[in-house]
């Protein structure tokens, strides 16, 4: 894992408003999507609003990459590439007095010289992997314990995404991924199983569970799979679904990204891959006979439109939805709660 190194402050604290609709704080300690590698260019700076603050992120000319706040150190200029920020040679330069930073965040030339106290950009660490550029939020300034899968392992096909602005928080969207109670009212799935208990270690938590599912592009052109299913979330930022339908040779890969914008609305990322299928004459006769490269193509957009269709349904849920402290759960249902003590670590309140 590349970090890039951080000098953040030590005196932003997370408190919750009375009229918060959540008991925690909207910006839980953790890892959360920033961007695509492929929509991060060279050369080229951005913004956008995350984690309740205006923050740039740009490529140098070496292929690193920085996310840092958007006021410049010195004077207070905002860096913006839309109020006049902009990169020369790799570096960032402030539009107000032209101080330029590295993607450590130092200053390292003025216009008159170096620097002649040291100067420097409050910069978050980041992780780019398999394709996907995050960055670490911690309301101290701390730096990272503990990481997110390597997602460039294995011989997985590039990302489908899409995003959504939802009004809902991280921990109510990761909460579905172990509220299997929920699966076949709202997604119409079938035979829904628990494999094995629920891992909980440290940041990690791991959930595993079978469904049986109708899957193709209308009724009169579709199959049915067993699906086993492992759930994997390190922190409230980062949630891996991996649907294996053993009997076909289908793994996928679904990423589910919620990060926050301010204290109500959040991004809600949902990126899909896959491998090749081994076996596709189990799903269909003769559908080996298809190119290779189209059928895979062909199943990822399949996949892709039905985990799009799936995760929307619980979008009107997530936004109309009040949390209850204390909710009314069955017997089968006690893993919310494990869920829930496994969301403390993440919280700081004052």
């Amino acid at each position: 894992m590349r970090q890039i190194p951080t000098k953040q402050s030590a005196d932003v604290k997370l408190s919750v408003s009375s009229d918060s609709r959540f008991p925690f704080s909207p910006f839980p300690i953790g890892w959360y999507w920033v961007e695509f590698s492929e929509n991060l260019k060279k050369e080229r700076l951005y913004s956008k609003q995350w984690m309740g603050q205006q923050v740039i992120y740009w490529r140098d000319n070496k292929g690193q990459v920085c996310v840092s706040e958007a006021t410049c150190p010195h004077l207070g200029a905002n860096l913006s590439p839309e109020l006049g920020g902009k990169l020369e040679d790799g570096l960032l330069v402030c539009p107000f007095h032209g101080y330029r930073y590295d993607v450590d965040g130092r200053c390292v030339r003025t216009l008159s010289g170096p620097p002649n106290t040291p100067v420097e950009l409050k910069t978050f660490p980041t992780y780019e992997s398999g394709g996907v550029v995050f960055a670490y939020w911690h309301p101290d300034g701390a730096e990272p314990t503990w990481g997110i899968p390597d997602l460039s392992i294995g011989d997985w096909s590039k990302f489908l995404y899409n995003s959504a602005v939802i009004r809902t928080h991280p921990q109510e969207t990761s909460e579905n991924g172990v509220d299997i109670s929920h699966l076949p009212y709202v997604h119409g799935y079938e035979a829904v199983e628990i494999l094995k208990p629920l891992v909980v270690e440290g940041p990690c938590l791991q959930n595993f569970f079978r469904i049986n599912r109708r899957v193709g592009p209308s009724k009169l052109v579709s199959f049915t799979l067993d699906v086993d299913v492992t759930v994997t979330m390190r922190g409230l930022g980062f949630s891996m679904i991996e649907p294996v339908a053993q009997e076909a040779g289908i793994y996928v890969r679904q990423l589910a990204l919620c990060t926050p914008i301010d204290e109500e609305h959040v991004n809600f990322v949902m990126a899909i891959q896959t491998k090749d299928i081994e076996r596709p004459n189990v799903l269909i006769p003769g559908l080996s006979l298809l190119p290779r490269r189209l059928l895979n193509y062909w199943l990822r957009k399949i996949f892709f439109k039905i985990y799009m269709t799936d995760i929307s349904q619980d979008f009107h849920i997530w936004e109309n939805k009040k949390y209850l402290t204390y909710p009314r759960l069955g017997p089968a249902e006690q893993d919310i709660l494990r869920f829930r003590r496994y969301c403390e670590q993440f919280h700081i309140i004052d």
